[in-house]
């Protein structure tokens, strides 16, 4: 059986926490050494808040995970590495709005809000993150690197590109499998992983390699399951466009129509059958019963009765109310 993701999560308040300092910084080291990685953790001094919230999603192939911390310096060193750490290689986003910073084989880089930093684990490593520290995270198999042409320790604390549409893409795909990656299927999840490993072979300028081993089509179906997912969560608010779409996912609204064109899709298209769906689960929902058809519509995302009941007409050839009263037929 293929693997599925599974999450592991904790979280330290600071009301639930012990007054003294620094049992409370034992704490969350101890909590996070036992969940995220092996590191010796201390807290920056002069940081009274000490708390942390760590989500980590693996499958066995890749780890994927969103961190929000106070300030902390990590030292992980040879004692820490363990069996198979040489083999991964680890990345982290700054998604927040603090500077973050790391040492590796005598290097040092900052991470700016919005850049990333690269690590092997196979060599000790710093890290500091200030007070709000928010952070993405990434580790995937070394080999890839290998097949990009890429040697990772040369990429160690050394200043990425982060700029462009590809970096996007990636941190968002990042995101998005972060909140769903438990609901996917296991051959989804395998997908989803290769997903998130091609993309990161795209940013770092290995596109050619990604191409080569697999042909584009690995890179043009995570597009798809991007957009098409990103549409699917925004199509209940009503003012959805394909501009908000497009920000959120982080892709000019013209790259998203080329790539819906190619599958032989349009934005309106999968925003019109997103919020069908939806109606439709409600409306066979027995729990929806009280609800009526109307206030399903706008919950749906739809701005008028009218052109849902002339919708739903099209997609189910049958009309919302018919659809409740025989439902047991379904």
């Amino acid at each position: 059986m293929l693997p599925v993701f599974q999450r592991s999560f904790f979280e330290t308040r600071h009301q639930e926490l012990p007054a003294d300092p620094a049992i409370r910084a034992n704490i969350w080291a101890d909590r996070f050494r036992e969940i995220i990685t092996s590191m010796d953790v201390d807290f920056v001094a002069g940081d009274a808040t000490l708390f942390g919230r760590h989500n980590v999603l693996t499958n066995g192939t890749v780890v994927v995970g969103e961190m929000l911390s106070s300030s902390f310096r990590g030292m992980r060193a040879k004692q820490h590495i363990q069996p198979g750490d040489d083999s991964h290689v680890y990345l982290s986003f700054n998604i927040g709005s603090t500077l973050q910073a790391s040492r590796q084989f005598g290097r040092e880089a900052e991470a700016r809000p919005g850049e990333a930093l690269l690590a092997v684990l196979d060599a000790g490593i710093e890290a500091l993150a200030p007070a709000n520290g928010h952070s993405l995270s990434l580790k995937i198999p070394a080999a890839h690197f290998v097949q990009w042409g890429l040697t990772p320790a040369d990429l160690a604390c050394r200043k990425l590109d982060c700029s462009g549409a590809d970096y996007r893409l990636l941190t968002g795909y990042a995101r998005m499998l972060i909140e769903i990656g438990e609901q996917l299927s296991p051959a989804q999840a395998v997908i989803a992983s290769q997903h998130l490993v091609d993309l990161t072979g795209y940013w770092l300028g290995a596109g050619d390699k990604v191409r080569e081993q697999n042909g584009d089509a690995t890179s043009v179906q995570g597009r798809l399951f991007l957009i098409r997912q990103v549409i699917s969560e925004s199509a209940r608010d009503p003012r959805a466009d394909l501009q908000s779409v497009a920000a959120r996912i982080g892709m000019p609204p013209r790259t998203i129509q080329h790539v819906l064109a190619a599958a032989g899709e349009s934005f309106s298209q999968l925003l019109t059958g997103a919020r069908l769906r939806r109606a439709y689960t409600l409306l066979l929902d027995p729990a929806f019963d009280d609800v009526p058809v109307g206030t399903i519509a706008l919950g749906c995302g739809f701005a008028d009765v009218t052109s849902f009941h002339r919708a739903f007409r099209n997609a189910f050839d049958t009309t919302p109310r018919a659809l409740r009263k025989n439902r047991s037929a379904q």
